[in-house]
């Protein structure tokens, strides 16, 4: 049987005991990939950018043209499914899911719905000191607009499955330029002459949270960023490299592909920020 780390999960606002939760084997969530996701974690017991994360969610929604719960009745969903799980060691990683819910095939989109909520708690996972990272062979699709957290994920699945049985950590997956756009599970920032570059949002990178957090930092700190196309030449040339996500925060990556990187100061400098802002006075400033 499987055993989940979970702690709690709620449906459409219910809690409900992890082995007992389940939903219809015709949600179009399950049939098509149907849906959308975000996944953050607590500082201090508190979902400290769930607000950031629910404009990006609510974004998806407007462009998937999903019917869901609405955003005070989801927030408040997250809090009382936190609450349920318990304390944790460290903190809780969340998962937000929200689908299409059960309809027949061929049905339009406006005759569907209201979907289903999601909310799933588990402790965090132990974050990583350093990243390694490798190109996988397993390209991005042509997209000119930002990405978006659809349950449609299976490619970045692989791709990052391929990096692990390579022995790396995560996945850069190169668009029809060869340009390094983003890994499969992060956003990708190279540091060049004291300069701190990442790939613009228009290319397809989903704009993550501590990616925009980070670019602020640098403004904050009076250090020089570039918003522009990264190739290979760019990243395996750079001073430092490092990754961000909202479970990993701010890591160094000390290996790219045979290329080995030593943690920069710059990249050390960002991290202690990024800390620093995420632990100070954590309040429930989303409601």
């Amino acid at each position: 049987m499987y055993r989940t780390r979970v702690r709690a999960v709620s449906i459409d606002g219910v809690v409900i005991a992890p082995e007992r939760a389940s939903i219809s084997v015709f949600d179009r969530g399950l049939l098509y990939g149907d849906g959308c996701f975000e996944v953050l974690r607590t500082w201090g017991g508190v979902a400290r950018d769930l607000d950031a994360h629910l404009d990006r969610l609510f974004e998806t929604v407007r462009v998937l043209q999903l019917k869901t719960m609405e955003r005070a009745r989801l927030i408040e969903a997250v809090y009382r499914t936190i609450a349920a799980a318990g304390p944790a060691p460290e903190d809780h990683r969340l998962r937000i899911v929200l689908t299409r819910g059960p309809g027949g095939l061929g049905m339009r989109l406006a005759e569907l719905g209201p979907g289903v909520t999601i909310v799933m708690v588990e402790p965090l996972p132990a974050v990583p000191a350093e990243i390694s990272l490798v190109v996988v062979d397993w390209p991005l699709p042509p997209r000119t607009s930002r990405g978006h957290k659809t349950l449609a994920y299976l490619d970045h699945v692989i791709a990052h499955e391929l990096a692990r049985e390579r022995g790396a950590d995560d996945a850069i997956r190169l668009d029809a330029d060869g340009h390094a756009v983003e890994g499969a599970t992060c956003n990708l920032f190279a540091v060049s002459g004291g300069t701190v570059i990442t790939p613009p949002a228009d290319a397809g990178v989903l704009p993550g949270i501590v990616r925009a957090r980070v670019l602020a930092l640098c403004a904050d700190a009076g250090v020089r960023t570039m918003v522009r196309p990264l190739g290979l030449r760019d990243l395996r040339s750079a001073d430092e490299l490092f990754v961000t996500s909202s479970l990993r925060g701010v890591v160094p990556v000390t290996r790219l592909d045979d290329g080995v990187w030593q943690r920069g100061p710059l990249t050390a400098q960002l991290a202690r920020a990024y800390t620093t802002a995420m632990r100070v006075a954590p309040q429930r400033s989303d409601l």
